[in-house]
């Protein structure tokens, strides 16, 4: 975990006077408008490339929160419930910032097949529509595509941040 978190650590690679960050922006609506040379794309590869070779499956989550009359509820940051019950994880943010107060909040993280995208489905067929998604990635070189969703590929955090 950064010192002062992700938030924090984002804003300040980002504070450059060449760089303009758009929030709830379509690309499609101003790529013409704004001249740039390079972009950096981490939406999903096959919405960016119009779905030329099929849509790629995501799992998405639903989260579930609760606030706790104790100091602390789980004994670590995250846990994992793989397989007995129907949420995948369980985080508790004060581990995590530092926090210290009398309550603690937590978050379940459920599984669903539909909604915002957050992981790619790692199956072989998958990884062959992705492949051709790659093709047209490395015949874009002034745009790179960074991420789980625009590389089609699950990374840890220490992964992204390291």
């Amino acid at each position: 975990m950064p010192l002062h978190g992700f938030t924090r650590l984002f804003e300040n690679m980002l504070n450059h006077p060449n760089i303009k960050v758009m929030l709830n922006t379509d690309y499609r609506e101003i790529e013409k408008a704004i001249p740039c040379q390079e972009i950096v794309y981490t939406g999903p590869v096959d919405e960016f490339f119009d779905y030329h070779y099929g849509k790629l499956p995501y799992r998405s989550l639903d989260f579930y929160h609760e606030t706790h009359n104790t100091q602390v509820f789980e004994p670590a940051p995250v846990i994992n419930y793989p397989n007995q019950h129907l949420y995948t994880r369980v985080t508790e943010f004060k581990y995590l910032t530092g926090q210290e107060h009398s309550k603690t909040n937590i978050v379940y993280k459920f599984p669903k097949a539909e909604g915002d995208p957050y992981y790619p489905v790692p199956r072989p067929v998958n990884q062959e529509i992705y492949k051709q998604y790659k093709a047209l990635v490395d015949a874009t070189p002034e745009i790179y595509f960074v991420g789980r969703l625009a590389t089609y590929k699950y990374y840890n955090m220490d992964q992204c941040v390291s």
